[in-house]
């Protein structure tokens, strides 16, 4: 989900505008690492994605930093286990700011904490509709936490649609019907 917001920012066929994807130890640890096919497939050209594996938050951090002043960068995900605190997004925020880079923080944790970011989502996976091939796009159960433009609560399964580079809202399903999986803050 958080690939999908910040491939959004990406010009769609140009070599400009690269993402920058900084994984905390920890989350690599949880998630596993990066599998260009499946980058691919999802529509994002693996060799437009930069990967920094740091050791720890405070480089993860400091690398996310760094590439959120980088003007020729399109994106920075921030891969991390932990709660960022209000100052450390603040820094984020104030760098993407003036560079024009997007900033998406994906936490691997539940725990809320106050932080600078414009909108927060909780996000876990769902099941996508099968397309005639017999093959399924990704799908995630969305919860509104914070957005400036919409009712914080709202949920609501949406697909990610490679060809169009958006997220489209699937056909009402409910909520309680979509086995958990696991929340995943982003």
């Amino acid at each position: 989900f958080g690939l999908a917001l910040a491939a959004q920012t990406m010009p769609p066929s140009s070599q400009e505008g690269a993402l920058l994807w900084v994984r905390e130890a920890a989350a690599l640890a949880e998630t596993g690492a990066a599998y260009a096919p499946g980058l691919a497939a999802f529509g994002l050209s693996p060799d437009r994605i930069i990967i920094v594996e740091a050791r720890t938050q405070n480089d993860t951090l400091r690398a996310a930093l760094e590439g959120a002043r980088c003007s020729a960068l399109s994106a920075v995900v921030l891969e991390t286990l932990n709660p960022i605190d209000l100052t450390a997004s603040r820094r984020l925020k104030l760098a993407a700011e003036k560079s024009g880079v997007a900033i998406v923080i994906v936490r691997l944790s539940s725990r809320v904490v106050p932080n600078a970011a414009q909108a927060r989502w909780r996000v876990q996976a769902a099941p996508g509709m099968e397309k005639p091939d017999g093959s399924r796009r990704a799908a995630f159960e969305t919860t509104v936490m914070k957005h400036p433009a919409g009712p914080d609560g709202t949920s609501c399964i949406v697909e990610w649609d490679h060809d169009r580079r958006c997220f489209t809202q699937t056909i009402p399903l409910p909520l309680d019907a979509v086995s958990n999986v696991g929340p995943l803050a982003a």
